[in-house]
């Protein structure tokens, strides 16, 4: 959401898992729509110069702060994750729950977006690693701390370890700030993080660029201190903005527009079964009606946006989407309600029946993992958080 999965839906998941993993179309529940194309056209996104902006002060800032690789910050997790911790309803669901204590409980900090190095490449693995990322945004204090990643060690998927790095964005050649968005989805291709900027777009951070930051405990610094030094509220690794794209207009989550407003980047996910991959974007809205619009972004061989249109557009009638993905002309949304009702599942094709099942409550982001045929998802509420893999089988 913008902000126990009871026995009784138990029976119904494990049914509509089980119609979904064998790829039968037939709908799980009454409840069915259709996805329809739209008009592409009045969706763009312009780069306006951002990755020659943020070059210099990247490079910059690379010579001032201690560099470390991927691998470095995958290999120095501080927490260590559990096995699934409550019954998810759906047969066959593996997965994590995070460290016992403030992560699992935290209201302060939300995770919203999951994505996984099977998104970054064909091999599925990133700098020798199996790994997920997900976005956690803080939502007490005004934001003012915005955005975590969790890089999640998931070379032993039985064993996970993970930490959080914070996102910055490097205002000048010499500092950087905090990244105050929602991050309610991202997606992971190549080298660079896509992150959902709700009203404008997308933000882009290169895993080529990660930073070792100075011990903070009170928790309040942030970019270049008076005595020089470099600090991130204790967060022990940053990792910096170094582009981003952006819609002409702000768009609105608060209720359906006008279907050429503009959008509200609500999530994003991955395509990789087309030509080159491509990112799908998403809209939530508060009124809790359909019509959301859901949009393609084809990539170019350096994984950045081959044309400022969008290279499709649909729009789909659930409401309360959460988190997209498409793969071989099949979508998969997920919708959520609240902290105590069941999350819902739909996968989808043009002008055809949704099949639907039910996830539990405060579903987010999704990712397929086609190798593994295992669809993930997140939970968010505080005491019911976890990170699930479905078994499904997209093609």
């Amino acid at each position: 959401m913008r902000h126990r999965f009871t026995p009784s839906f138990f029976g119904t998941a494990l049914v509509a898992a089980a119609l979904l993993a064998a790829g039968s179309g037939v709908p799980a529940t009454a409840a069915a729509s259709e996805l329809t194309q739209i008009s592409r056209t009045p969706y763009k996104l312009t780069e306006g110069g951002s990755f020659a902006k943020y070059a210099p002060r990247v490079t910059a800032l690379d010579g001032k702060l201690r560099k470390a690789s991927f691998a470095d910050v995958l290999t120095d997790g501080n927490r260590t994750a559990r096995p699934l911790c409550r019954s998810t309803g759906i047969s066959g669901a593996t997965g994590f729950c995070w460290q016992t204590g403030g992560d699992t409980d935290d209201k302060q900090w939300y995770p919203q977006g999951v994505t996984g190095s099977w998104d970054a490449s064909a091999t599925g693995s990133y700098a020798g690693h199996k790994a997920m990322l997900v976005s956690w945004h803080s939502d007490n204090g005004g934001g003012t701390k915005g955005v975590r990643i969790s890089f999640v060690n998931h070379d032993n998927p039985g064993k996970p370890t993970y930490r959080h790095v914070l996102l910055v964005e490097p205002t000048t050649t010499d500092t950087f700030a905090a990244v105050k968005i929602h991050a309610g989805g991202i997606a992971w291709v190549g080298d660079y993080l896509y992150v959902a900027d709700t009203k404008r777009g997308f933000r882009v951070f290169d895993l080529r660029h990660l930073w070792r930051t100075e011990a903070d405990p009170g928790k309040t610094k942030i970019g270049k201190g008076s005595d020089g030094k470099y600090y991130a509220f204790d967060y022990r690794y940053v990792l910096p903005q170094v582009g981003g794209y952006t819609q002409n207009g702000t768009g609105s989550c608060s209720v359906a527009p006008a279907v050429t407003a503009p959008l509200c980047f609500s999530f994003v996910g991955l395509d990789r079964s087309t030509t080159t991959p491509s990112l799908i974007a998403g809209e939530y809205y508060y009124d809790g009606k359909g019509g959301s619009r859901l949009t393609r972004w084809s990539l170019n061989a350096e994984n950045k946006l081959a044309e400022e249109t969008a290279a499709a557009a649909y729009r789909s009638a659930h409401p309360k989407l959460q988190g997209g993905l498409a793969h071989k002309n099949t979508f998969m949304l997920s919708s959520s309600r609240n902290s105590t009702t069941a999350g819902v599942l739909y996968r989808s094709k043009l002008n055809a029946a949704s099949s639907t099942s039910h996830l539990p409550p405060g579903p987010e982001d999704l990712s397929y993992q086609a190798a593994a045929k295992r669809l993930w998802t997140l939970t968010e509420h505080p005491g019911n958080r976890q990170v699930i893999g479905i078994p499904l089988d997209l093609g």
